[in-house]
């Protein structure tokens, strides 16, 4: 009698760790992709096209307010007809105030390695030796590791910085469709990226 009750406790105490734990190791796991450098002046401010609500540039335009860059690029290719993510964001840039003299573009990309592939060449033609890219918290690693992977032998100093009020909350994400989304994506991506070197 004294086996069967034992087994029984040592089963609820598993159950009742997992339960304990389990939140800890799922919040870890979102804190794990967000990467943020302290900002710095730079020569300019990198954004990476692909959130839905805008928080990216926002969050760009409060940077280039604060005096962090004088330009900002940009980065995002094909989002619907004729239009591009570069394009859209360019758009709501000037609308918030920033003179579109000193906002570029780069309408090609369709994948964090193609936006660091195509950002290239502009800012090599504009001399730029360091920047901060802006994008939302969970890509920050992932986009981190694939800008200084390609900028890094052109000696650009890349800062890493993620949307400070962003509509993902890596507390009990998991609970809520959206971000628990957010989060397969961003881990099967991570992975996938890690596979190809990045």
């Amino acid at each position: 009698m004294r086996r069967p009750i034992a087994c029984l406790t040592v089963l609820l105490a598993i159950i009742a760790g997992m339960f304990i734990t389990t939140p800890w190791l799922l919040e870890g796991l979102a804190n794990y992709l967000v990467v943020s450098d302290k900002p710095a002046r730079v020569d300019a401010i990198v954004v990476l096209g692909g959130d839905a609500n805008g928080e990216r540039v926002a969050e760009a335009v409060r940077l280039y307010r604060q005096g962090y860059a004088p330009r900002l690029l940009m980065s995002g290719g094909p989002l619907v007809y004729k239009m591009t993510y570069a394009a859209a964001m360019k758009k709501q840039a000037v609308e918030a105030g920033v003179p579109a003299s000193a906002v570029l573009v780069q309408v090609q990309s369709r994948s964090t390695i193609e936006d660091a592939k195509y950002s290239l060449p502009i800012i090599r033609d504009h001399r730029f030796k360091s920047i901060i890219l802006v994008t939302s918290p969970t890509h920050t690693r992932r986009a981190g590791r694939v800008f200084r992977k390609i900028l890094g032998p052109e000696k650009v100093q890349v800062l890493v910085y993620p949307v400070q009020q962003s509509s993902f909350n890596p507390r009990r994400w998991w609970t809520r469709h959206e971000d628990t989304a957010t989060m397969v994506w961003e881990g099967l991506s991570t992975l996938f990226y890690f596979l190809k070197g990045y």
